[in-house]
């Protein structure tokens, strides 16, 4: 109990010792480390056949707040590869070494790049419940701290639509929200959009007024089929509007259902995850930095946490919280585009001064809202 009641004092001191900027001191990694805040994070944390993500353990350092609740600094985690070259080079202890990193499910391998980060290739074909799981082991370096055995899960492509978020401070680890993308591939041109009349009724009509009808719904439709809106597209549950006026691209995925455990996904839900970036839907990799750049994230259930943000706009107070990530759009159709999403996503659990700062990392299929005028 003492040690326990130690490590929380240690937890709380180092949440009041940040330095204004953000950046944390010496003095705040050795004693966040000792608090224990320890975690693995993944560079991608879906991955097809054989595709390579990094694996990093890191070091969360906990916000600092001024006498009126309002932070001075996020909680945020630091790589531990950096926090040990930090902490050598000044001459501050180092609490825990990294040992036995292995694969405890779902195949694959592991290289070392150091004893604080390794690469991962997941195998060549889906392992059982389409998850992997790694995990390493926390050595301390002194006998007052615990040993700590720390496992990341990490999920194989298995669906259309797979969102990964984390956010350890806030307890929210590898929350898996996933959908597939409704809408077969040949019914991506637009329908009709007046129903026909039933030929018994029609029959019963002068032959000038079923003409002047006819015309009518020959004109609606033809109108549709010329717009830029595609209604099928539209009504998907995943689909992307561009905007071309403010060159902004809006993505919406919607009936976002989570794991009921690790690989078991769950029915369609009420999760719904929003993306807003600045460009349009072209292939490459664009920069998921800009001021008007925001993805959303909110789980399906009464006890999820608070939507997860960033970059909200219209409050200055929260300015600072910024997206930094990339999205990357890797092939197109001409009926899906499909891409990858890293970024920054802050929450706050529903408090209104204090964030934490995580991690989701998504895999998407899309359909075009819009047909291409071209």
């Amino acid at each position: 109990m003492k040690k326990y009641i130690t490590l929380l004092a240690l937890i709380v001191i180092s949440a009041k010792l940040f330095a204004q900027d953000g950046r944390a001191s010496d003095d705040d990694l050795a004693r966040a480390m000792r608090g224990g805040r320890l975690s693995l994070s993944a560079e991608k944390s879906v991955l097809s056949a054989n595709e390579q993500t990094q694996i990093n353990i890191d070091v969360y350092i906990p916000p600092a707040t001024d006498n009126n609740g309002d932070f001075i600094t996020d909680g945020h985690p630091v790589h531990m590869s950096d926090a040990a070259h930090t902490l050598a080079g000044s001459g501050a202890p180092i609490s825990y070494h990294a040992r036995n990193w292995k694969i405890l499910q779902g195949g694959g391998s592991l290289d070392i790049i150091d004893e604080y980060l390794v690469k991962y290739t997941a195998p060549a074909s889906a392992p059982r419940d389409n998850i992997m799981v790694i995990t390493a082991e926390m050595i301390p370096t002194g006998h007052d701290l615990p040993k700590v055995v720390l496992l990341k899960t990490l999920y194989f492509e298995s669906g259309d639509n797979i969102f990964a978020l984390n956010d350890p401070a806030a307890g929210i680890n590898d929350l898996r929200l996933s959908a597939a993308t409704k809408g077969a591939k040949k019914s991506a041109t637009n329908p009709v959009t007046v129903t026909a009349i039933d030929p018994a009724i029609l029959a019963r009509i002068p032959a000038a007024e079923r003409q002047k009808l006819q015309q009518k719904k020959d004109k609606v439709d033809a109108e549709v089929q010329a717009s830029s809106i595609n209604l099928v597209s539209l009504t998907s549950n995943a689909n992307a509007i561009y905007d071309p006026s403010n060159n902004v691209t809006v993505m919406t995925f919607m009936g976002m259902g989570k794991d009921l455990s690790p690989g078991h996904p769950g029915p369609a839900g009420g999760g719904m995850v929003t993306i807003t970036y600045t460009g349009g839907l072209t292939k490459g990799v664009h920069s998921f930095s800009g001021r008007l750049n925001s993805i959303n994230v909110m789980p399906d259930g009464p006890r999820d946490p608070k939507t997860c943000v960033c970059a909200m706009q219209g409050n200055p107070k929260l300015q600072r919280l910024k997206c930094s990530g990339t999205l990357t759009i890797t092939s197109m159709d001409g009926d899906f585009i499909t891409g990858s999403i890293s970024s920054t996503v802050w929450n706050n659990r529903g408090q209104d001064k204090v964030f934490t700062r995580g991690t989701v990392y998504g895999v998407f299929k899309i359909r075009k809202a819009y047909n291409d005028p071209h």
